[in-house]
């Protein structure tokens, strides 16, 4: 495989900004936000990097940290409270002060003092986290805040609070199983502040907020669907949809332009941009929106057709691939604002994503992962299609131009009225060029010009004719989604080449 170079971390490639500025654009609004993450980027650690980014776009924030990184330092918690001394403003009324135990006011009167037993009653609390006694989650909040736990909630409803208090972050990932199921704790911070935010009457743009990142396994079944009810208060984010083909394609320029060698002064430019842009293409519409697998592709192919498949069965062996298919295949060609149902769990464990509105499944669920396995009659089918939609991508505009440029010319080799030619040869002519005989012979097809030529309607070079031949070739087997071997593409790029050479 090849050595690791520097290329474009993941939070920078364009769409995954557009979604940080969407995340950072709601939570000034003063929403909360769930960020729902697939099981890859967090065992990958990309998915810590994307929390620290939304996080930091705020001004001012507090980062949970996870129970293991809390420190030596005890988090001050609701336990501690309850065992140490009570503050003198804790009592609201002075009825309310305890009796003090064998308390002698001067007037013995013979009653024994253990039938004035002390009475401590609680302070009057109107803002409590429910099991706060019970919550590291509300201690390590607490402690972000610099407030006792039970006080957690009165700080940030509190009324000089507004939007100056900070934005409180949760990685979910990071938390401890809980009863009685993952993700209750954050489930009870959530409703608890979002309770107490309402009951103080705060407006949707001024309660407090909550950054929470986390897979689809690190919360409640039902909580993602109950949040992306509530429209005015929370913003339900997936990442879904985030990377499409500029990303994928940005990512492996980047790391093929750190890493290819100089081209030669005696090679031919044109040749070489149409094969690289043709690498490129290749890569991005196999690998889709898994960018990891579409560098080391990129990296480990030489561009050559049949060396495609032995690279990419080495890149998926090398990745930490996804293994397993679909339980049902979705019905559905194009994808939702997020994963339904019926696919979630495959969204999770990375075999199922949407892409250019597509839903895609990952290579290794039809490529095998095995360096030594032999593709099977489907997954060389599946990847057929996918090499020949990039071929058509990058090869068919310079067919489309190399057409133009042999119209032009056929216009000085003519054996015949240009009105003949257009009625004999053309079967669609433009009616909006009826006038204009000669602008109807420039919209004439490749096949239609190779028939005119080879019937002696027009006599084309012998070099031109060559070309002319080729491109109704390559024009046929695109056409049929058929894939264009090494031998035609090195010809076709070295006749553009030529073409390009006689015709400036």
């Amino acid at each position: 495989m090849p050595d690791e170079s520097p290329w474009l971390p993941l939070a920078d490639l364009p769409g995954v900004r557009a979604q940080l500025r969407d995340m950072a654009a709601d939570i000034t609004a003063g929403m909360n936000c769930l960020w729902l993450l697939p099981d890859r980027l967090v065992e990958s650690g990309q998915a810590e990097d994307l929390y620290r980014r939304v996080l930091s776009s705020v001004p001012v924030f507090v980062d949970v940290p996870s129970p293991t990184k809390v420190g030596s330092e005890p988090c001050h918690s609701a336990v501690q409270d309850a065992i140490s001394p009570v503050s003198s403003d804790a009592w609201k009324d002075g009825d309310q002060l305890p009796y003090l135990e064998y308390y002698d006011d001067g007037f013995d009167l013979g009653w024994e003092g253990h039938e004035h037993a002390p009475k401590f009653p609680q302070p009057r609390s109107e803002l409590t986290l429910t099991h706060a006694a019970n919550d590291d989650l509300t201690a390590r909040v607490a402690k972000g805040l610099s407030v006792s736990a039970g006080d957690v909630l009165a700080r940030l409803v509190a009324p000089d609070g507004g939007r100056n208090w900070p934005v409180i972050g949760i990685r979910a990932w990071d938390e401890p199983e809980s009863s009685p199921e993952r993700g209750a704790g954050i489930e009870r911070l959530y409703r608890s502040i979002t309770a107490a935010a309402k009951a103080a009457g705060l407006p949707p743009g001024e309660r407090p907020r909550l950054l929470i990142a986390a897979r689809l396994r690190d919360l409640p079944a039902g909580m993602p669907d109950e949040l992306q009810l509530d429209l005015a208060g929370t913003a339900v984010h997936w990442w879904w949809n985030a990377l499409g083909r500029l990303d994928t394609a940005t990512a492996v320029a980047t790391c093929l332009s750190t890493s290819e060698q100089k081209p030669r002064l005696d090679g031919d430019p044109l040749q070489a941009r149409i094969l690289r842009q043709l690498r490129v293409e290749t890569v991005v519409e196999i690998c889709g929106p898994d960018v990891e697998l579409a560098r080391l592709l990129a990296l480990a192919w030489d561009g050559r057709q049949r060396t495609l498949d032995t690279a990419l069965r080495q890149c998926l062996n090398a990745t930490s691939t996804p293994t397993g298919i679909c339980s049902e295949r979705p019905a559905r060609m194009g994808s939702r604002h997020r994963p339904g149902p019926d696919i979630r769990e495959a969204w999770s464990r990375g075999i199922i994503a949407s892409w250019e509105g597509r839903l895609r499944q990952h290579p290794s669920t039809w490529c095998p992962v095995d360096p030594a396995a032999e593709l099977s009659g489907v997954a060389r089918s599946q990847l057929d299609v996918l090499v020949a939609h990039a071929q058509q991508r990058v090869i068919l505009p310079w067919v489309e131009e190399a057409r133009q440029c042999l119209a032009v010319r056929s216009l000085k080799h003519l054996n015949r009225p240009v009105e003949g030619i257009i009625g004999g040869y053309i079967e669609r002519p433009a009616r909006y060029l009826c006038n204009q005989p000669e602008r109807v012979l420039l919209e004439i097809q490749v096949g239609e010009l190779l028939s005119a030529h080879i019937q002696g309607a027009v006599t084309l070079p012998q070099h031109d004719a060559r070309l002319l031949r080729l491109l109704v070739k390559v024009r046929n087997i695109l056409s049929h989604r058929a894939v264009l071997r090494d031998q035609t593409l090195t010809e076709l790029c070295a006749e553009l080449a030529a073409a390009d050479l006689r015709m400036s």
